[in-house]
């Protein structure tokens, strides 16, 4: 759904003013980091898949860990198993073990996510997707979450270490999360609190270290069916207020995470604002950072870290190829690299993309599959074709021009310090105008004094060593309607009003 107020002048000039803003306020000394998370990559441990997520800069990936699949299928006497033993022989592992030594073989880091919950650990079902968790027993999800993170501890079988671990996906969407509401009462967000704080405890008392990573909430709020992030985020952490959070009184309950996350996927372009006054779109990330912030202060969050960190745990947009309602290659490269950019200004030190290869083809239209791979499929990982927008994620580089001259911002390949060449494009090829220094993780960022551009068009690029970023564009692109997954028959790009 379109947001009107996004398609006005005021609002425009508004975003270009919020972007001047976070260069000058932020600087560049705050580090991100890229991953990859992808519904059917991994499964099979291929070597490809984790080779082709670390040649596209990723440090993290996140791998789907099935809790129903993993646990028998009705549950054992008590006498006859111990559920927080990663040993049992009840439990099967299954290809998980591969995906993880995969992982670390590639040199990657694995984020877990436990998904689904088996029936007999469940207190209600719900037909449209019975595997989702509704209401699971906390200390079933306890056992669980401490027998995975003995596993992978380090030192069971040989097994790598998992130190980040992520309880469930979007438990504000009643498709993967049930009851949302019960007799009309918004109940999600007290029965998650119960849940991460029972998965949390167990998992940090196998080890200290270990990090659990917030939920990644779904953008957007449906009556009966989804709470929006926002309304989810300040039940669960006891506050109240949009413009200014505060706690909420006769709530004083902590909830235990070390890292907080959202996914917010969007209709439209990277400042693109979600329709609904809770709901979380990349356009309104800085609302989430608020909130997260403002529950710091308030002790409503139990931590080990200093200060918690904030991540972007899926988004992409669908391309064209192969998705004929998906954006078209150059700008779908441009939008990724703004994307990653604004989630950075945002707060964001983390921001992951869905997915690394397109899926195989089965039937189903293409506006209800995933094509927004970094790489167009092909026989296996070790053959996928490179799509453009895989060198937007590697280097990530955007230029915009100010009043005075050109800002920039960046991040190199390798997330290395170094010096970056800038360059613009002139008659007779590419021309330096500055050389910047990138920070430790390889973020570089700058207003550079120039005339190039005062007409708004012409290229300008980045160049770390022997590494390019893709040329972008000073040429404003305006926000159009773009489904995150791509157009249904029917729908068309309308361009926002001006």
């Amino acid at each position: 759904m379109l947001s009107t107020r996004h398609g006005r002048l005021a609002a425009a000039l508004a975003a270009v003013c919020t972007l001047l803003l976070a260069f000058a306020a932020s600087g560049a000394a705050r580090r991100l980091d890229t991953g990859l998370v992808d519904l059917d990559a991994y499964y099979g441990g291929d070597p490809g898949a984790f080779a082709n997520t670390k040649a596209a800069g990723a440090r993290f990936v996140r791998l789907t860990l099935p809790w129903r699949d993993v646990a028998p299928r009705s549950e054992p006497a008590l006498n006859l198993w111990d559920p927080a033993n990663p040993a049992d022989p009840n439990y099967n592992w299954g290809s998980f073990d591969r995906q993880v030594r995969g992982a670390a073989d590639a040199g990657l880091v694995p984020l877990v996510q436990i998904d689904t919950a088996p029936a007999w650990a469940q207190g209600c079902r719900v037909d449209f997707n019975p595997s989702a968790p509704c209401d699971p027993n906390p200390q079933d999800v306890a056992a669980f979450g401490r027998a995975a993170a003995r596993r992978f501890g380090g030192s069971f079988l040989g097994l790598p270490r998992v130190r980040h671990w992520m309880l469930f996906n979007e438990p504000n969407s009643n498709y993967y999360f049930s009851p949302q509401f019960r007799d009309g009462r918004k109940v999600s967000p007290l029965l998650y609190r119960r849940l991460i704080n029972a998965f949390a405890a167990a998992v940090n008392d196998v080890n200290r270290s270990n990090l659990i990573v917030g939920p990644g909430l779904t953008p957007l709020g449906f009556k009966e069916f989804n709470l929006a992030p926002l309304d989810f985020t300040r039940r669960l952490l006891c506050m109240r207020g949009r413009r200014a959070p505060r706690p909420a009184p006769g709530c004083k309950a902590k909830t235990s995470f070390d890292i907080w996350a959202t996914n917010p996927y969007t209709t439209g372009g990277p400042t693109h604002e979600a329709a609904g006054r809770d709901e979380v779109s990349l356009g309104d990330l800085p609302e989430m950072t608020r909130l997260l912030r403002a529950a710091e202060r308030a002790d409503r969050i139990r931590s080990q870290l200093r200060s918690v960190p904030f991540w972007v745990t899926e988004f992409s947009w669908d391309s064209k190829p192969p998705d004929p309602g998906g954006i078209a290659a150059r700008i779908h490269a441009r939008w990724a690299a703004e994307a990653i950019y604004r989630a950075w200004s945002a707060g964001a030190s983390a921001f992951f993309w869905f997915g690394l290869r397109d899926p195989a083809r089965s039937g189903e239209p293409y506006h209800r599959t995933v094509d927004s791979g970094l790489y167009l499929r092909r026989a296996s990982p070790a053959a996928d074709k490179p799509k453009r927008v895989l060198r937007a994620f590697q280097f990530p580089f955007v230029a915009f021009r100010a009043e005075r001259g050109i800002r920039v911002w960046g991040r190199t390949p390798p997330a290395r310090a170094g010096r970056v060449r800038i360059e613009v494009k002139r008659r007779r090829g590419w021309h330096r105008i500055a050389s910047l220094g990138a920070n430790r993780s390889g973020i570089f960022a700058k207003l550079i004094r120039t005339g190039f551009g005062r007409n708004k068009r012409g290229l300008v690029r980045a160049r770390f060593r022997s590494r390019e970023s893709l040329p972008f564009s000073l040429r404003y692109v305006g926000d159009f309607y773009a489904p995150p997954f791509g157009l249904a028959p029917g729908q068309s790009h309308v361009p926002q009003r001006r």
